[in-house]
């Protein structure tokens, strides 16, 4: 979706968004990087190379699209401490093994492994295929894991009082984070998941409280979606709002 020169308005703020940063060209697309596919640790390496040449150059990494086994090699590009954010219906942190070892179900066991990582922070996790092994490794880890249930008891608020004050955080974005009714265009969809201004409100409450260091929105399927492109509309809508 291009973006509209005079940024954009929001009808209950009453105030326009994004309007300088597109202006003055504090918003620019480097492009995409290059996937090997036969190669996944040579297109992982790219990722990672392109990642840490935009921090060089004091740039915030915004990465769209992809399954979310990218989010692996884009954190690991950060050699500063940060806390991970991650909103998803799933906990992707699946044992490793010889034959199976990047795929988008293991990554944040991945970037669990990562020293400047000081926590993982998991959102929205609800799906009935979690393996009970999985929970357990990643609480023995140490991370916080907000199940929908733990949610609805904690709010926007609660969730972002979860990540210390004034942290370096990178957000992971799932579209599946979101109920399967606004997520056709998605392979994992799961019900009974956040609506739109519970995560908007959720993103919101992050941002004034920690610094932003980058964030990935991911699992978008444009082939999966329904005519009217609903699954992209919305995730337009979720970048917009940084």
């Amino acid at each position: 979706m291009r973006f509209a020169p005079t940024g954009f308005y929001d009808t209950e703020l009453q105030q326009r968004f994004l309007q300088h940063e597109i202006v003055t060209g504090r918003i620019v697309d480097v492009g995409d990087v290059v996937i090997l596919s036969s190669n996944v640790e040579k297109s992982f390496d790219n990722i990672t190379k392109l990642t840490r040449q935009l921090l060089d150059q004091g740039v915030t990494p915004i990465a769209i699209g992809g399954d979310h086994a990218v989010s692996y090699p884009i954190t690991r590009a950060f050699t500063e401490d940060i806390h991970v954010i991650q909103f998803d219906a799933h906990m992707d942190y699946a044992s490793v093994s010889d034959d199976l070892r990047y795929t988008n179900g293991q990554h944040f066991r991945h970037i669990g492994t990562m020293p400047n990582v000081k926590s993982i922070t998991q959102v929205g996790i609800r799906s009935r295929r979690t393996r009970p092994a999985e929970m357990a490794d990643a609480l023995a880890k140490g991370n916080q894991i907000v199940t929908m249930g733990k949610f609805c008891e904690l709010g926007a608020a609660g969730v972002a009082d979860l990540i210390p004050a004034g942290a370096k955080c990178y957000v992971s974005i799932d579209i599946d984070a979101l109920d399967m009714s606004l997520t056709p265009g998605c392979v994992s969809a799961e019900p009974n998941g956040l609506l739109y201004h519970e995560l908007r409100d959720t993103l919101c409450a992050l941002a004034p409280r920690n610094s932003i260091v980058g964030f990935d929105l991911v699992e978008v399927n444009p082939q999966l979606d329904v005519g009217t492109g609903i699954t992209s509309y919305l995730a337009a809508h979720i970048k917009w709002l940084w």
